[in-house]
């Protein structure tokens, strides 16, 4: 089949053949990321990423599995890892705004102002806070990364990350209560 040999061109350094690959699975692996993440530019990106992984990873490649069956697998990782940190950002969006932010809202120049208020005290907050703290609750909330990908960024274990970032909220709501 041609894919084997797109494969080993691949794993020899010919590394233009990947793009044979590409183009065969692109529109397969987009549509199981949008299956997942039922969003079309967050599809396109980690379908991007999926591909970008597998490239990488193409030398751990068995063909136990058919190629494309070892490729879906990283593009429900992928996405997974993203809905869960999107998940967990927006989980922590809702309880930092509290009950009234489940109800219909007008947005109002007054709410907007204050809104814009709560963000700078936030961040003003996050800029208080030592290293790792900082980094990590950066990573995590603003750029929602997993622990695990903040592990691997940061050469820490996905155990600290956790640590850390729980001690990170506990001094942002102690910093608060101070400012209040």
């Amino acid at each position: 089949m041609e894919e084997e040999k797109w494969i080993k061109d691949v794993l020899s350094g010919r590394h233009e053949s990947y793009t044979y690959l590409v183009k065969e699975y692109q529109s397969k692996v987009y549509h199981v990321c949008l299956k997942i993440t039922r969003e079309e530019e967050s599809a396109k990106e980690l379908a991007h990423v999926s591909f970008t992984k597998a490239f990488y990873a193409l030398s751990s490649y068995r063909e136990e599995a058919a190629f494309g069956t070892w490729l879906y697998r990283i593009a429900v990782r992928t996405c997974l890892d993203w809905r869960k940190a999107n998940q967990r950002e927006w989980r922590h969006r809702e309880v930092a705004a509290g009950p009234a932010s489940n109800q219909a809202t007008v947005e109002t120049p007054e709410k907007l102002l204050l809104d814009q208020e709560m963000k700078s005290e936030l961040m003003q907050l996050v800029k208080e806070l030592k290293e790792p703290y900082k980094s990590v609750v950066y990573l995590y909330f603003f750029r929602g990364l997993s622990y695990r990908e903040i592990a691997e960024q940061t050469g820490a274990a996905e155990k600290t990350i956790e640590s850390q970032l729980y001690r990170a909220k506990k001094i942002l709501r102690k910093n608060k209560e101070r400012l209040r």
